[in-house]
């Protein structure tokens, strides 16, 4: 599962990364949840997508709210995400994520990372309209079975997508989906995670302290 991520990039390094600039209205942000606007990237370059995708036959927006992950073993399959896993994948870049352990009869929050450094997650995206015609562009992020020392958070982790398979994962050209199926399932990111504090359960808290590491002390002493 992935519920919650960050991204705190500069927007050089984005652009250097995937050699196209973010919109405008990029911003870092520290406590990404569903509902909320994030950054894709897809063969067009960059857009701004509602986190929750939204079927193109959904009768409203709401259906979306739960639909923030996808699993790698049954996207290509479920109705809600099929046909945008064979045409409309895109990457979402993030920084780090968070994931919680259930520890001392509480949740734990931990932050998951790659040497802090920028990635991206596997994504597929959606457009709905409205009876009025308005349109919304939403995606998802998928995950997978956690492997290596993620396992000891959780059982799922989101798929990460290495920067040289990018134009394989973005190359919706055809619905040929072999390519798409075997970058899910080679997916070997090198996850590393610390326990920070639990201000970051409150997806209205924002900012770097969020992802600053809890002492070892403190891990008993939050409330």
């Amino acid at each position: 599962m992935c519920g919650r991520f960050f991204l705190d990039a500069e927007a050089g390094d984005i652009i250097e990364h995937y050699n196209a600039p973010p919109p405008d209205l990029f911003t870092a942000r520290y406590n990404i949840a569903p509902t909320t606007p994030v950054l894709a990237f897809t063969a067009d370059g960059f857009n701004l997508f509602r986190w929750g995708l939204v079927p193109f036959w959904a009768k409203d927006v709401t259906m979306g709210n739960r639909m923030f992950n996808a699993r790698a073993e049954t996207v290509a399959e479920k109705p809600s995400f099929r046909n945008a896993f064979k045409r409309r994948r895109c990457l979402i870049p993030a920084t780090g994520f968070y994931e919680w352990r259930q520890e001392q009869g509480q949740k734990q929050p931990y932050c998951c990372h790659i040497d802090h450094r920028l990635f991206s997650f596997a994504g597929i995206w959606e457009q709905w309209q409205d009876a009025a015609g308005n349109e919304l562009q939403s995606c998802t992020i998928i995950t997978t079975e956690a492997k290596a020392d993620m396992q000891q958070l959780h059982q799922r982790m989101p798929v990460y997508v290495a920067p040289q398979d990018y134009d394989g994962w973005l190359d919706c050209g055809s619905d040929e989906i072999g390519e798409a199926n075997r970058l899910l399932a080679d997916t070997k990111p090198d996850y590393q995670f610390y326990a920070v504090g639990r201000a970051v359960g409150n997806s209205r808290n924002e900012g770097e302290d969020l992802i600053k590491p809890l002492a070892t002390d403190q891990l008993s002493e939050e409330d």
